[in-house]
């Protein structure tokens, strides 16, 4: 039996060593694509910044500035509007549709009859692109001389509302959109939290007095908190990255009261041609984006009580 051990084991081996030359063969494709369409602009991008790269510019050597175009950006007021929008829209969308989601999952995992297709009726806008809803649905509803949404106004006795010509009434038409898009997100990942729940734990809960709510609080908001945190970080990172309806229902304005930190950014290196300025711009959010999420991560896990 000894015998047979040496004699195999050289075998194994060989075969194992095949075994992960071919992995890494398989993968080699896909590597070189992440590489080509992802590590070489984010380098490219991160040389522009500390260069003075315009795209119109032509015939004109570039130049190496260091920290010169982030200076400028921190004493930019323009980027700074942009900044504070960007904040206002993720503080008015995100907690919205985290209380709309918990709110239509409860109700989803109570219901017994049904389910699937209510769970598949509230999942359709998240089926939809973001610029299909801002084009067709956006200016239908908000459309503000014969949108429906004045008209019911009008017939109730109340004057119109300028959706899109007012500063105020702009950004909360831009929250609306998103959160009926993506509440949807919020109610999938919640809906599956609250069905990981484990019932026999309610029950205990109730043969031990709790109520209802005392139940709620106590077992199944920590049981779902971790996906909770989860879906909360990622709908705040895409808050921050929000363009595509910005561009099709407002286009950032009226003047600058709805544009975003992307389209602020799209705007200066695509369509302003100034890539040195516009890369500084965004890795200044990214920054921004890495460490407000390792902060975050720390505090939910310290919340949780996994530190």
């Amino acid at each position: 039996m000894a015998t047979e051990t040496r004699i195999d084991s050289p075998k194994r081996s060989r075969f194992e060593i095949r075994d992960n030359i071919w992995k890494w063969i398989f993968l080699l494709p896909a590597v070189a694509i992440i590489v080509i369409l992802l590590a070489i602009p984010v380098l490219w991008t991160l040389y522009a910044a500390f260069t003075d790269l315009h795209l119109y510019r032509i015939g004109i050597d570039t130049k190496f500035v260091g920290l010169a175009n982030f200076e400028k950006l921190l004493s930019n007021r323009s980027f700074w509007r942009t900044a504070r929008n960007t904040v206002v829209f993720m503080l008015g969308v995100v907690p919205t549709q985290l209380f709309i989601g918990l709110t239509i999952a409860l109700a989803l995992n109570n219901i017994t009859r049904g389910q699937k297709l209510f769970r598949t009726w509230f999942l359709m806008p998240l089926m939809v692109s973001p610029v299909v809803v801002s084009f067709i649905v956006g200016r239908m509803l908000f459309q503000e001389d014969i949108g429906p949404i004045n008209e019911i106004l009008r017939d109730l006795g109340f004057q119109g509302i300028p959706w899109l010509t007012s500063p105020t009434w702009a950004m909360v038409a831009l929250m609306v959109i998103d959160v009926w898009q993506w509440s949807s997100f919020m109610i999938l990942m919640l809906l599956a939290a609250l069905q990981g729940v484990p019932p026999d734990l309610h029950e205990a809960a109730r043969v031990d007095g709790a109520n209802q709510l005392q139940a709620f609080w106590s077992i199944t908001v920590p049981l779902i908190m971790p996906i909770t945190m989860t879906a909360l970080l990622i709908r705040i990172i895409d808050a921050f990255k929000v363009v595509d309806i910005i561009m099709v229902l407002t286009g950032g304005g009226p003047g600058q009261a709805t544009e975003s930190v992307t389209l602020a950014i799209y705007r200066t290196g695509v369509k302003g041609g100034d890539l040195a300025f516009g890369s500084s711009q965004a890795y200044f959010l990214l920054l921004v984006l890495m460490i407000f999420g390792g902060a975050y991560l720390v505090l939910t896990r310290r919340a949780m009580g996994k530190d």
